[in-house]
């Protein structure tokens, strides 16, 4: 290893957060020669007391049968990889352990602490699994019965019953959003992903009504971009809300056309825009907090499905209408051809 390598692999080593420990096998036992900050804290050992010694007598989780060490011939090193418990200076705790050949008989062995992730994913089956399946299956009787009660009275307890049936509704479309929600941060991305865009921009459409929504589509009819099925779960989003938030009689355009290595669609409403607040929370750096926060989840949902796909959205507020702009990353083998731009309406 060249020296500036490895003043780099150095430094590294010193100050990633994982904890690493190299070992050098001696009679297939993993004897330890350095460990770096992170594992000093994590295990609560001192460096040099230790060097010298086996590391299954600190941390388990290191099998020498498991990988196939680089011996300096062509063809890349095997790593082992695994989740062990450890005894750390905070108790047992659930790790992750990559152990990484460096030569034929040397090793870099790598623990990352799961224990919170576990802990957090755990909080979250909770929340979103067991809390939600409860509050879908208990709301299901409400709306209909406060319609009715809303029906049959009159005067104050009328008005109330109406109100008790808004929120049921209310509750059921929150629970249903909590189901997308959980659909879309599970969901993991694949860069392979294909999706059409006009496609699935005039399949969004046809749920709605022609007469208040106009598409343009510039460049070509067919624009293949690097996101998976949840595209559509974004674009609904984006006009449910110019839709549903509209004074009057909604006036919603729909562009798409391509710029460069994205594909971008504007979806513009004649509606009131969003409250600063919400601006500040979902598009600037204002922290989410319990007297600050955006009730808009669909918005945070498409920026969510944008997000983990390398898009963006952004807002715009501007002679009265309100632009949400979406840029999507161009599926790779697609290229933007001379086709002439055309322009058609909604249900042509």
């Amino acid at each position: 290893m060249s020296e500036p390598d490895a003043t780099r692999f150095r430094a590294l080593f010193e100050h990633t957060d994982d904890a690493v420990a190299e070992v050098k096998f001696i009679d297939d036992k993993p004897i330890i020669r350095a460990v770096n900050p992170a594992f000093v804290e994590l295990f609560g050992v001192d460096s040099e007391q230790i060097r010298g010694e086996p590391l299954t007598e600190h941390v388990l989780g290191i099998e020498r049968d498991g990988w196939k060490a680089s011996d300096g011939a062509p063809g890349d090193p095997h790593p082992q990889q695994g989740t062990v418990t450890g005894q750390t200076v905070e108790g047992p705790r659930q790790l992750s352990c990559r152990v990484v050949p460096t030569t034929a008989n040397r090793a870099l062995t790598i623990y990352t602490d799961l224990t919170e992730r576990q802990r957090r994913e755990q909080h979250h089956q909770v929340l979103h699994r067991v809390l939600r399946h409860n509050l879908r299956n208990k709301l299901v009787p409400l709306p209909d019965g406060t319609e009715t009660l809303a029906a049959e009275l009159s005067g104050d307890l009328g008005a109330q019953a109406s109100l008790m049936a808004t929120a049921a509704s209310e509750l059921a479309e929150l629970s249903e959003m909590a189901g997308k929600i959980e659909y879309v941060i599970g969901a993991a991305a694949t860069t392979a992903s294909r999706t059409d865009l006009v496609e699935s921009v005039r399949s969004v459409l046809d749920r709605y009504d022609a007469a208040t929504v106009d598409l343009a589509v510039e460049d070509s009819e067919t624009v293949t971009v690097a996101v998976d099925d949840r595209l559509e779960i974004a674009l609904t989003q984006l006009v449910e809300n110019g839709i549903k938030h509209t004074d009057g009689e909604p006036e919603l355009s729909v562009t798409v056309r391509c710029e460069r290595t994205v594909a971008v669609v504007e979806v513009s409403d004649n509606g009131p825009g969003l409250p600063e607040h919400e601006r500040a929370v979902l598009f600037g750096d204002r922290p989410i907090t319990q007297l600050r926060h955006s009730t808009g989840l669909g918005l945070w949902l498409t920026k969510w499905i944008l997000d983990c796909h390398g898009g963006e959205l952004a807002y715009d507020r501007h002679d009265g209408r309100t632009t949400l702009t979406l840029q999507i990353p161009l599926a790779a083998e697609f290229g933007v051809g001379d086709n002439d731009r055309r322009r058609t309406s909604q249900g042509d």
